[in-house]
């Protein structure tokens, strides 16, 4: 069937086209007008002159970001989302999305519109179990995570992206007891893992292979576990008791840990080997600060950021002097800053190389920087440390003309303007560092050659986390290079899962939290949504276990169980309601309905994408695209010296529900296009 004629069908009544007025206030209002070429007016034009083939088969109707301000500002009522959505279903397969783009973006592929869905329905236990799906620390996350979903969610071409980060930390300092939920793990498998480091990545790897039934074991150099979420991040960002929490909710899987106890002093891979362990995940981190040759860095009340931080962290005796410099542009040296601000120094300043624009730390925390005080010299770089008896004195530095070189490599150009800045105590804070950087002169693994080394990290196969020696993994900052928490986190499933497939299990770590098979709208006969339905038919047809179903797609119909009684047989461009006729409302006039949180909850449906979404429609209610997004709220700053206290508060219920209410569904969005056009062929 021709794209013209597939089309057609989707719509049983074209009297819209009549109403239209060419008056151009869709285009007007659309927030993407322009960008990718995009027009919502070329998309109805194409359809007005039956070249349906021709603009289905174009990415036009995929740049829509469906916020419906085009229907808020037409004058005779117009669906114009359905016109965009048909042409969706209509077009090749392999236009249609595989995920959301805040999906693509994140780093361990948590369903964040999924969760979003439970927390504007009060499901915060369901929302938890759906991040620790595939990241074991939501309440972390929720503080520290740099949300790369947030600049790539769809919301933000239409005003602002969902506050996704602020919403996730609401949805754990929320939720109840998961212990038992988290405790629960398949039969004994017989197998043994050792896993070398309890940071992010250690800590997410052994998690995922305990609940895969497997005896797990973690050895940890530090007194304590968490790795460089507790010894690299300060409280005041993240406080030692969500941390503590989160850590024990995990070993609560029936992890044994064995802190005090360094790789290549206390034991060696090959003695873990001898011990029975069949398989070793390596994520001994990046814990050290990188170094470079300064003069002056020997002077007394020169340190280091990360040793600096650690030594915070553990509750050590860290004195500052009045006048700190801090040198680096990265979240590392921001912390440092921040963290001499609470411990007492008066004046803090933070010289980097990066103008304003390319300092590599969140624009977040450079900007609480300023806020709180610290003076950021950009495009300057230390020359030398100065001193007097011993001491420091101050801190020469030397302008930075430009960072990288035409092909983007590190490569500093300095000109010959210097200036002096007073100091009694200076911090180096410019990196990260292994003690797999240092494998020349000293190495925790048994021999050099056990484990090669490449560029300071150790060798692996990134898509699977396996080093060259048999039976071990590695991950985390040690094998990926130092990167966030969530990129962290990301390495150590990855590697649970390879650990698993090597040991003969399926690599499956979802441990029956998600429905099987398809990630769509499943609806029984009826329209009575529910999840874990099998597929039947073509794909997109869905019917309960046992029955035979019908074959056809019924992705448009919807279950009115949290408002109207509506007949529940509306399909994409054909709404039939309670009292109605069945035609299309198409220049009707009429407005559209409030659906921000009446879509129909499967009440029996496991945790999943499913669950709170059936029943969607699609419809927006008028004024859906002008909803401005929440900002959380900080401690004020004559609060925050003198103390660690958390400086980001949490939402509360109603910020939170109405938040995470302007989420645009994308993944349901995809859902429509899938399920409606199972006919799609590939371009």
């Amino acid at each position: 069937m021709g794209e013209n004629l597939r089309f057609a069908a989707r719509f049983n009544e074209i009297e819209m086209f009549r109403y239209c007025e060419q008056c151009g206030r869709c285009s007007s209002a659309c927030p993407i007008t322009g960008i990718n070429e995009f027009n919502i007016r070329r998309l109805i034009r194409h359809v007005e002159l039956d070249l349906i083939d021709e603009i289905a088969a174009s990415p036009m109707p995929w740049f829509c970001a469906a916020c419906g301000r085009c229907e808020d500002a037409c004058p005779n009522g117009i669906k114009i989302l359905d016109i965009t959505r048909t042409l969706r279903a209509v077009g090749p397969r392999d236009l249609v999305p595989e995920q959301p783009l805040c999906v693509q973006a994140c780093p361990a592929g948590i369903d964040i519109p999924g969760y979003l869905r439970f927390i504007s329905h009060d499901k915060m236990d369901e929302a938890c179990k759906l991040i620790i799906e595939k990241a074991p620390f939501p309440g972390i996350l929720g503080r520290v995570c740099t949300h790369p979903c947030e600049t790539a969610c769809k919301r933000g071409e239409v005003n602002a992206s969902i506050s996704i980060c602020a919403a996730k930390r609401y949805a754990a300092d929320n939720a109840g007891d998961l212990s038992a939920w988290m405790s629960d793990t398949a039969e004994d498998s017989g197998h043994k893992v050792a896993v070398i480091g309890a940071g992010p990545a250690g800590l997410t790897a052994a998690f995922y292979l305990r609940k895969k039934g497997h005896q797990v074991t973690i050895f940890e150099a530090r007194p304590k576990t968490g790795g460089m979420m507790r010894y690299g991040i300060p409280f005041y960002r993240l406080p030692e008791e969500v941390l503590e929490k989160e850590i024990d909710l995990v070993l609560s899987s029936g992890i044994e840990v064995k802190t005090n106890q360094k790789l290549g002093v206390d034991y060696e891979i090959e003695q873990l080997k001898n011990d029975g362990f069949e398989a070793v995940f390596v994520a001994v981190g990046a814990q050290l600060s990188r170094r470079i040759e300064l003069p002056g860095s020997d002077l007394e009340d020169v340190c280091w950021g990360v040793e600096f931080l650690a030594a915070v962290a553990e509750g050590g005796d860290v004195s500052v002097k009045d006048k700190v410099v801090v040198i680096g542009g990265g979240n590392v040296a921001v912390d440092v800053a921040l963290t001499a601000l609470r411990l007492g120094a008066k004046k803090v300043a933070l010289a980097c190389l990066e103008s304003l624009e390319e300092m590599p730390a969140n624009p977040w925390e450079i900007e609480q920087a300023r806020e709180e005080g610290v003076e950021l010299l950009v495009s300057w770089g230390p020359d030398k440390i100065m001193g007097n008896d011993g001491k420091v004195s101050g801190l020469e530095l030397v302008r930075c003309t430009s960072v990288f070189d035409d092909q983007g490599n590190f490569c500093p150009f300095f000109d010959e303007n210097k200036k002096t800045v007073e100091a009694d105590q200076v911090i180096l804070a410019i990196g990260q560092a292994s003690e797999t950087a240092f494998c020349k002169d000293f190495c925790f693994l048994d021999d050099e050659g056990s484990l090669s080394v490449e560029s300071g990290l150790i060798a692996i196969d990134k898509d699977t986390q396996q080093t060259e020696m048999k039976g071990v993994f590695a991950g985390g900052d040690a094998a990926n290079g130092p990167a966030t928490v969530i990129e962290a986190i990301a390495t150590g499933r990855r590697g649970a899962i390879s650990i698993d497939q090597y040991l003969g299990g399926n690599g499956v770590v979802e441990f029956g939290i998600r429905p099987p098979a398809h990630r769509g709208l499943r609806l029984r006969p009826g329209g009575n949504a529910e999840c874990g339905l099998r597929p039947v038919g073509a794909i997109g047809a869905y019917a309960p276990e046992g029955s035979e179903g019908s074959g056809k797609s019924e992705c448009g119909k919807r279950n009115a169980e949290c408002g109207s009684e509506g007949s529940g047989n509306s399909e994409v461009g054909s709404r039939s309601v309670e009292g109605g006729n069945g035609k299309s409302e198409f220049g009707s006039g009429t407005r559209r309905r409030p659906i921000g949180r009446d879509y129909a909850v499967a009440k029996d449906a496991e945790v999943g994408i499913n669950e709170c979404g059936n029943g969607y429609d699609g419809e927006r209610e008028s004024g859906f695209a002008e909803l401005k997004r929440i900002e959380v709220q900080s401690l004020p700053l004559s609060e925050r010296r003198g103390g660690f206290s958390e400086v980001e508060s949490c939402f509360s219920d109603e910020q939170a529900k109405q938040e995470t209410h302007r989420c645009l569904q994308c993944d349901l969005e995809i859902c429509l296009a899938k399920e409606a056009g199972f006919g799609q062929k590939e371009s």
